[in-house]
C-alpha cells in the first residue's frame, strides 16, 4: 500500500513554491514559479503560476494520486466569499480528485513554525503584520495595512526610513555615515541633492524601497548609529504589533525574510520575546510551503501525536 501524498503551496506576491510530501514526512518534490496573489495581481496569472508550481513539485506523479492540497495566499483574508470558488478553480487546474484548501499565508507561516493550533505569528518581509491564530485560523490582527497606512517594521518601512535619513543629511539636518552614503550611492551617486533622491524614488513603485532593507541591516551589523536607530525602532514597532494580539503562554512564530534570516531585527526581536514572554516558545517559519504541506497531510494524519511527529520531522529536515 502506497503512502498517501499531500501538497503544500505558498503562493506569494513575489514568487510561489510547492512541496510534495508523503504521510511519513518524506519530501518527494518541490516546485517554484512566479507571483501568485489572486487579489493584488492578475488572477489568471496567479492561477497559472500556482498550477505551474504544483506540477513541478509532482514531477511525473499523477495528480490523481495526491490525497490532500493546502494553498496559502496573501489574498485569502480578502476572499471570504470567493475562497470556495478559488478552491474549485485550483482543483481543476491541478487536475486533482481531492479538495484544495485555501488559507491565509499567515496560517501556513504559523504552521511552518509550530504544530500548535493556537498562538501568534508575526511577519516582517516587504510588509509587516501580526496575527493571533486560533484553531489554525487568523483571529486578532495588528497592522498589515500596506505601505500607505502601516506595515511598520517591514522591509518597506526600513527602506523608507533609510532614504529619509539620507535626505536629512543632504539638507544638513541629520548625521551621515555608512548607511547614508550607501543609500546615496544606490540611488543618485552623481547628484547629491535631496530633490534627485526624491525624484528617483518616486519614479518606482513605493514597495521598491524595501530593497534598501538589506543595506540597513548590513550597516547596523557594522555599528552605524543611524542604521542601529532604524533597526531598534523597527523592532519596537513589531513588538508593539505583537503585544495587541499575543497570548503570553502560547507559541510565537516569527516569519518573513527579515525575521527568518540572520538579521539584527530577528536577533533583537527574538531576544525581546524571550524576556517579555518567557512561557511562550519562540520559533521561526523557515519554509511556509512546508507548513502548508503539513496542514494538507493533517487531513489524513488525524492522530495528534502522529501530527506532532510529522511536524517535527518536516521542521528539522
Amino acid at each position: 500500500m502506497h503512502a498517501r501524498l499531500a501538497v503544500g503551496l505558498d503562493a506569494g506576491g513575489t514568487s510561489s513554491r510547492a512541496v510534495l510530501i508523503d504521510e511519513n514526512g518524506a519530501v518527494l518534490g518541490t516546485g517554484a514559479s512566479g507571483p501568485a496573489n489572486p487579489v493584488g495581481g492578475d488572477r489568471e496569472i496567479a492561477l497559472s503560476n500556482m498550477a505551474l508550481a504544483f506540477q513541478r513539485a509532482l514531477g511525473g506523479i499523477d495528480p490523481a494520486e495526491v490525497g490532500s492540497v493546502c494553498v496559502g495566499t496573501a489574498g485569502a483574508l480578502s476572499l471570504t466569499e470567493e475562497v470556495r470558488e478559488l478552491s474549485a478553480d485550483l482543483k481543476r487546474r491541478f487536475a486533482t480528485e481531492c479538495d484544495v484548501r485555501v488559507v491565509s499565508d499567515a496560517v501556513i507561516a504559523f504552521a511552518a513554525g509550530s504544530s500548535a493550533s493556537d498562538g501568534t505569528v508575526v511577519v516582517s518581509g516587504t510588509g509587516a503584520v501580526a496575527f493571533a491564530i486560533r484553531d489554525r485560523a487568523p483571529a486578532l490582527r495588528s497592522d498589515g495595512y500596506g505601505w500607505l497606512f502601516g506595515d511598520a517594521g517591514s522591509g518597506f518601512w526600513l527602506g523608507r526610513e533609510a532614504v529619509r535619513a539620507a535626505l536629512r543629511h543632504i539638507d544638513g539636518n541629520g548625521p551621515g555615515g555608512r548607511l547614508v552614503e550607501a543609500i546615496i550611492a544606490a540611488i543618485a551617486p552623481d547628484k547629491r541633492r535631496s530633490g534627485a533622491l526624491v525624484a528617483k524614488c518616486m519614479a518606482d513603485p513605493p514597495v521598491r524601497l524595501s530593497r534598501f532593507s538589506a543595506l540597513v541591516c548590513e550597516a547596523a551589523d557594522g555599528g552605524d548609529p543611524v542604521a542601529e536607530s532604524i533597526v531598534a525602532r523597527a523592532v519596537g514597532h513589531l513588538a508593539e504589533s505583537v503585544s495587541y494580539v499575543v497570548d503570553r503562554e502560547l507559541p510565537i512564530v516569527m516569519a518573513g525574510s527579515l525575521l527568518t534570516r540572520p538579521t539584527p531585527i530577528a536577533a533583537l526581536l527574538q531576544e525581546r520575546f524571550r524576556l517579555v514572554y518567557p512561557k511562550a516558545g519562540i520559533s521561526k517559519a523557515t519554509d511556509p510551503a512546508i507548513g502548508a504541506a503539513w496542514m494538507a497531510a493533517s487531513a489524513f494524519v488525524t492522530d495528534q501525536e502522529a501530527r506532532v511527529r510529522l511536524h517535527r520531522q518536516l521542521a528539522w529536515r
